[in-house]
């Protein structure tokens, strides 16, 4: 039988109900779903652990390092590790624990629940059958199961607060769809020969997103500041402004400052090319790096990833993020 580590870190998943006042509250996490799973235990041999237990909208980097050590130290005593996490900020530790984790010859899963375990109708039910489950295959990538669906970790995105099958995947096939059977996709990555773990992380970057009237002038701080890195979601193909208002002499500036700007798109669909359009020429003229088809996401914590990676070589950042080094991105 495999051997499987547990992992809870907070979120809807293990809160208990209260009454009268139905408030949610933390409860120990292995009683209850022993409780309410009690033969989850036929599915693999499970330990558990509680690594934090806090929402996910309180995520830091600091987070994500204790989880990917914690992994790293057992990495040889399990065959497959299950994170029970918070929607809200799964994406982001699964972006980082894929860059943090190269090298994988093992299933490391996220999932959690719209709904409590505790409560009628709760999802948190099936998902985490599910996902030990899946830990269980020949899977060595970070992944997030929700509903039926096993993606990749680094091209999800939530797309639902109240709906069961609250994520997507919209520019990579899924790795694994669960119905009567489970069904593994042909997309997952080859395994590793080793495990190549590094966990620094660079806080000091930024995302915020273009529209029509925003002024360069409001982004001009940045350019003294500490941020040492935007990733700027454009419109369609990674378009922004070359007339009024544009935006070629700040992403100028902002690269004579060494510092990196990442262009992304707002359409979840597609990919960044600045090849297409003269303002495509330009961006990239003036130093804008495109994302390709990475999520807005991933683009992020793989520029904090490579910013922490290689702290003082700011060629070295602009050329890995253009590779793909987890999966994140397709390959033209």
């Amino acid at each position: 039988m495999k051997k499987i580590l547990l992992i809870h870190t907070g979120g809807t998943f293990g809160m208990m109900p209260l009454h009268p006042s139905q408030a949610l509250a933390p409860t120990d996490i292995a009683d209850l779903i022993l409780k309410y799973l009690p033969d989850i235990q036929t599915l693999a041999e499970i330990d558990f652990e509680i690594s934090f237990n806090i929402d996910s909208s309180n995520i830091q980097i600091e987070h994500w390092q204790k989880l990917g050590r914690l992994i790293r130290q057992n990495y040889q005593k399990y065959d497959g590790f299950v994170i029970i996490h918070g929607t809200d900020a799964m994406v982001y530790t699964a972006s980082a624990l894929s860059f943090m984790l190269q090298g994988l010859d093992k299933p490391v899963i996220l999932t959690g629940s719209q709904r409590p375990l505790a409560l009628i109708r709760s999802d948190a039910r099936s998902n985490l059958i599910s996902s030990i489950e899946l830990a269980t295959h020949p899977i060595p990538e970070v992944g997030i199961f929700f509903g039926t669906t096993l993606y990749r970790g680094n091209r999800t995105i939530k797309i639902s607060s109240t709906s069961y099958e609250a994520f997507a995947s919209p520019n990579a096939a899924v790795l694994a769809q669960v119905g009567l059977d489970i069904s593994l996709s042909k997309n997952i990555l080859e395994a590793g020969n080793s495990l190549q773990y590094q966990d620094s992380f660079d806080h000091q970057v930024i995302c915020f997103r273009f529209h029509p009237g925003l002024s360069p002038d409001y982004c001009q701080h940045f350019i003294n500041s500490p941020i040492r890195g935007i990733v700027l979601e454009a419109l369609g193909v990674g378009n922004l402004p070359i007339n009024e208002n544009s935006f070629i002499p700040w992403i100028e500036s902002m690269t004579d400052a060494g510092k990196i700007v990442i262009i992304t798109s707002q359409s979840p669909y597609g990919r960044v090319d600045l090849s297409l359009y003269e303002c495509g020429h330009q961006i990239k003229d003036a130093g804008g790096i495109p994302a390709s088809d990475m999520t807005t996401a991933c683009s992020l914590i793989k520029l904090m990833f490579l910013l922490g990676k290689f702290p003082s070589d700011i060629k070295m950042v602009r050329k890995e993020f253009q590779t793909a080094i987890a999966g994140e991105m397709s390959i033209s």
